[in-house]
């Protein structure tokens, strides 16, 4: 086939061989980071020897830290010693990186532990619930009858023991205080056990036993924390004077923060607590009931069954919405743990993750979480719901879902693959920035399984590229236009100021943006993968996605915008100020967030009049940095993430395409 006569202008290429690099000498309008100088880079490379030398020196090949080290941070359960938690987590229960490994195979030291607990066999039939006392369970037997009644109870009694009576419970006695093993790892040991019995929740008698309730909420085990209620409470201050009284207040302060639920005796009670502590001023399922273990452990019960079904519920109405969304999930990962997972134990680690990071305070996005849902961002929906996300550690994916899955900037339209190629009316165009010419043919094959061959405008940097993009494209069926352009502002440059004449004058109907990615990592090679995606979902490769994109942009005229759904969740990173400067240049009034949901990569396609608040900066050459630029913090890495924003300022909405099953990273 020979190529067709172009109705595209084609630039006239320079007599010389070497790229083009004129630009006009006149002050830059946006902020430019830094280069690191020579002397920074070879601090930087001098330090790094020296950190691995010292990690040689305190870590071994498997990545534990040496003996005198262990010896000097950690007890014999792989706990910090006291004082010293700082040195090794970051944050609560997040190492840093240097334990982080080691740490994971902390529980190994419990399992000895945990084995000398005599739980009973479970009941076929029947769900558990545990019950913590402290001394002895006498005084909650009509407790443990009431939840009988329903479930297979297992009361664990801290120290001495004591007689249940006709409760229906098993008993399993705990020594404690008389144990030479520190009384948290005795409870997390007991957590870590009680785990594998799946308990529906738990109830911890006391606030003696709020330790007991930290260890099993942190095992992801729902708690009722009944207080003001054991007889040495009662012989001490009144009940509403706990949140004041110097020896429970802290127990108190604990159980608010982080069991499910709180049971106090009476209003009063829960009104003091409240007072003394007004940041939990937000905490549901905090009950009043008279003598919540007797005539009011209905009360109890009820509110412990509540927290318990809630995991189920959310898991539940997850599956019943769309559970094609959730493919996401199904998608193997490098850090995966060993063995074969369900999507649906996928979902629950998700969820219990998440209710996790809430419990301790942890930032929700470190380490970095994955979308879960096709079409939805939870960390912006949360940010959005923080008091039911983060205080009420509701899932955000289930909440959403159960308040009717709401619009808002956290929820994007997605739409997959067409069943065979089919033909646009829409008048289309696709640029390419190549600075490596030789993916040009991979393109090239990926738009062939399309019915759509849109009009080309492909640009590079030096003549020699660009008569290779020629030779390419030879039997192209449709105009092209090659263009040796600066080698500045990466594939964003090309595109907005050298054919903005094309882009604004009104000629095509959707543009296509796409670029010859061969980006590489600080530690790894991350291009080939991250452009196959980027390309099999804009362009195609087993299905016709150009035809996809085009079709979905036709049947809905406001779409300005459709670029491939990245499963990464990414903040504004090292993009403040630049975003801060073109969001006022840009008149953007739509709040930033923390979290934002854009063209990861910077590939998709556009109505040329989404683009209009762009293309009305009058970008130049002289605006860009110069090559190198750091991995983030320029004006392209800002114009990326601000796309979204900038067309619906247009007037127009966004839409994400996807093929199910892939990922890059």
């Amino acid at each position: 086939m020979t190529r067709p006569e172009s109705s595209l202008p084609e630039q006239a290429l320079p007599a010389t061989d070497g790229p083009s690099t004129d630009r006009p000498a006149k002050r830059a309008r946006y902020y430019m980071p830094k280069q690191r100088s020579k002397l920074r880079r070879s601090i930087t490379v001098h330090t790094q020897k020296a950190g691995r030398w010292l990690g040689q020196l305190l870590f071994d090949a498997e990545g534990r830290p040496r003996a005198f080290l262990r010896a000097l941070l950690f007890d014999a359960y792989q706990r910090p010693r006291p004082g010293l938690e700082g040195v090794i987590f970051k944050e609560p229960g997040r190492p840093r990186r240097p334990f982080a490994g080691w740490l994971t195979q902390a529980d190994a030291t419990l399992a000895p532990l945990a084995a000398g607990f005599a739980f009973p066999p479970p009941v076929a039939g029947r769900r558990t619930v545990l019950v913590v006392v402290e001394s002895s369970a006498s005084p909650a037997a009509p407790l443990l009858r009431a939840l009988a009644r329903d479930y297979a109870v297992v009361v664990v009694v801290l120290d001495k023991g004591g007689d249940s009576g006709d409760s229906g419970a098993v008993e399993v006695p705990v020594a404690v205080a008389r144990s030479r093993v520190p009384r948290a790892v005795t409870l997390d040991a007991l957590a870590y056990r009680a785990r594998v019995e799946r308990p529906l929740f738990a109830v911890t008698v006391g606030l003696s036993t709020i330790d007991a309730a930290d260890a099993l909420e942190q095992r992801n085990i729902p708690v009722v924390a009944v207080i003001g209620a054991t007889e040495s409470e009662r012989a001490g201050p009144l009940p509403q004077d706990l949140a004041l009284d110097p020896a429970l207040g802290p127990a108190l302060e604990l159980a608010l923060d982080r069991a499910s639920a709180l049971v106090f005796p009476s209003p009063a009670a829960r009104e003091a607590a409240l007072a003394a502590m007004p940041r939990f001023a937000a905490r549901r399922r905090l009950v009043a009931a008279g003598d919540p273990l007797g005539t009011g452990a209905a009360e109890v019960v009820a509110i412990g069954r509540e927290i318990g079904e809630e995991l189920d519920r959310e898991v539940a109405l997850v599956l019943a919405t769309e559970p094609e969304r959730l493919e996401v999930l199904d998608i193997p990962r490098e850090n995966d743990p060993p063995g074969d997972f369900t999507v649906v134990e996928k979902l629950e680690a998700r969820i219990a993750d998440w209710r996790r990071k809430a419990l301790l305070k942890r930032h929700p996005n470190r380490p970095p979480l994955r979308r879960p849902y096709s079409g939805f961002h939870p960390l912006i929906y949360a940010e959005h719901h923080p008091v039911a996300c983060f205080d009420q550690r509701r899932y955000p994916l289930a909440h959403w879902i159960e308040r009717g899955r709401p619009a808002g900037p956290w929820a994007i339209p997605v739409f997959g693959p067409l069943p065979e190629p089919r033909a646009s009316g829409l008048r289309s165009a696709l640029h390419g920035h190549f600075f490596y010419p030789d993916l040009l043919p991979e393109l090239l094959e990926r738009i062939a399984v399309n019915a759509a061959r849109p009009d080309l405008f492909l640009t590079t940097d030096t003549p020699a590229k660009a008569a290779e993009l020629k030779a390419l494209t030879a039997t192209y069926p449709a105009p092209v236009r090659i263009d040796v352009v600066p080698n500045v502002g990466r594939d964003v440059g090309p595109f907005l100021s050298a054919l903005r004449d094309v882009l604004a004058g009104g000629g095509y109907d959707v543009f296509l943006h796409v670029h010859g990615k061969k980006t590489k990592g600080r530690r790894r090679a991350i291009g080939d993968p991250w452009r196959n995606f980027l390309w099999e979902n804009l362009i195609g490769g087993a299905h016709p996605m150009l035809d996809a994109v085009l079709a979905h942009m036709e049947a809905q005229p406001r779409v300005g915008l459709v670029y491939p759904e990245d499963t990464h969740l990414l903040d504004w990173a090292r993009n403040g100020r630049i975003a801060e400067e073109l969001r006022a240049d840009l008149a953007l009034t739509e709040p930033p967030g923390t979290y934002v949901d854009f063209p990861v990569g910077n590939m998709f396609a556009i109505r040329p009049a989404a683009l209009a608040p762009y293309l009305a900066l009058g970008l130049d050459w002289a605006d860009y940095p110069a090559e190198p630029i750091p991995d983030d913090g320029t004006l392209m890495h800002g114009l990326e993430r601000l796309l979204p924003m900038a067309v619906r300022k247009a007037g127009f909405t966004t839409a994400a395409v996807r093929v199910p099953g892939t990922d890059w990273d």
